[in-house]
């Protein structure tokens, strides 16, 4: 099994992915499954995406939720297992000091465990229209479109 303690990133071969209004969208390309997360999941994601571990991740959403980092991690590592079951992560290689992509809330918000949303019955809609890796490259620049 992977340690879950090392640093992971998206499955960019395989894995298209974007922050719309804080829920995490992304598609499987190789089969369509469509996945969402909010909130904790959503920042989980945008952490490791920058390249923390699991412990530095447990720790700065404990410190956005005012829950204990135990309980964050715990419920981290499930999420983990399901993100690396589903082939949406990757460990990935040391990428230096990761920095955070986003400001902590001002005050503390409330904590729901993280939790993928699945949704497989995607596949058949996104055969007959399959997206295109990197077409946000081409589309989007800053996050406006050209």
């Amino acid at each position: 099994m992977t340690d879950l303690e090392g640093r992971f990133a998206p499955n960019r071969e395989d894995v298209a992915a974007k922050v719309i209004d804080g829920e995490l969208i992304a598609i499987r390309l190789s089969d369509g499954t469509y996945y969402s997360m909010e909130q904790v999941g959503t920042r989980a994601w945008q952490l490791i995406e920058a390249g923390h571990e699991l412990s530095a991740v447990a720790r700065a959403i404990a410190s956005d939720y005012a829950v204990p980092a135990e309980r964050v991690a715990g419920d981290l590592r499930g999420l983990l297992r399901e993100l690396l079951a589903e082939s949406l992560i990757v460990p990935a290689a040391d990428q230096g000091t990761p920095t955070d992509p986003t400001a902590a809330p001002a005050a503390a918000l409330p904590y729901q465990p993280p939790r993928l949303n699945i949704y497989r019955d995607m596949g058949n809609l996104l055969a007959l229209d399959p997206p295109t890796p990197g077409i946000d490259d081409l589309l989007f620049r800053d996050g406006k479109p050209e």
